[in-house]
């Protein structure tokens, strides 16, 4: 039984919308918000969220009684690596998940997941999508996005915890018992991981993110100078500002850009 309370929905338009409405309620009765598929979901600046449904870890996960970190920006940037942390914990052949900064996880130079962060009455709500089981993606996201199944070489997905929280020896079918009990466990140690890192010095989360940053040598438009031209990301400096190099040759860190 997960400590975690979690509302799950086989169908919602948005699990982080679900999320904001409890929050501005003070409806405290869940820690999470999950479903097995969106109608509406959105990622970071309002891009949409492509899924399948029964195919993707999509959840919203709600820290009451968390103190917002300063920079708010390291909400973001602590779940991107706590996700990591527990998909190469949960899938041990998964290849060494990356981070791009600030938001995507990444896998071969493909986007695995992605993390939706935002302040809501001074609660952090942290909105988590991954590609779990799908073995195809739409034509317009091939050799963009990637699966867990994929980046493993199962086929035709990983394994799925059962209900009693034991492994399955072969994948069982897309029922939404399933699809709830892996979401479980992923959330669970998500939460676990992230009140962990929450209690790290600056340094030690700056370190943990070094490890995975694999941002340097890509472009992005940098939001906050005139123009918003593009600079070549350097590395992240110890403000968790992206470190960009512009064409003139000079340099500028900053928290808000978008991946080109």
């Amino acid at each position: 039984m997960t400590s975690v309370r979690i509302e799950f929905h086989q169908t919602i338009d948005s699990t982080q919308r679900r999320a904001r409405e409890l929050v501005e309620r003070g409806d405290r009765r869940w820690d999470a918000v999950c479903a097995a598929h969106q109608t509406a979901g959105r990622g970071r600046q309002g891009a949409s969220w492509h899924d399948a449904p029964g195919q993707s870890l999509l959840t919203s996960i709600i820290l009451w009684n968390t103190p917002v970190p300063e920079p708010v920006g390291l909400v973001g940037l602590l779940a991107a690596l706590a996700t990591a942390q527990v998909l190469e914990q949960r899938y041990p052949k998964l290849p060494r998940v990356q981070l791009k900064y600030p938001n995507d996880l990444v896998v071969h130079n493909r986007k695995l997941g992605g993390i939706l962060a935002e302040i809501v009455d001074g609660v952090p709500i942290v909105g988590i999508g991954v590609n779990l089981r799908q073995t195809a993606f739409p034509p317009e996201l091939e050799g963009i996005a990637l699966s867990v199944a994929q980046a493993i070489g199962n086929s035709p997905a990983p394994p799925l915890l059962s209900r009693s929280g034991e492994e399955a020896d072969s994948p069982p079918p897309l029922d939404g018992q399933t699809v709830q009990g892996e979401a479980e466990h992923l959330i669970e140690r998500i939460h676990a991981n992230l009140t962990e890192l929450w209690r790290l010095q600056p340094q030690q989360t700056h370190a943990l993110w070094q490890a995975r940053d694999c941002s340097a040598g890509r472009a992005y438009i940098i939001q906050d100078l005139p123009q918003q031209p593009i600079g070549i990301a350097i590395g992240i400096d110890e403000a968790f500002r992206l470190r960009l190099r512009l064409p003139d040759g000079t340099e500028h860190s900053t928290y808000y850009v978008s991946a080109v």
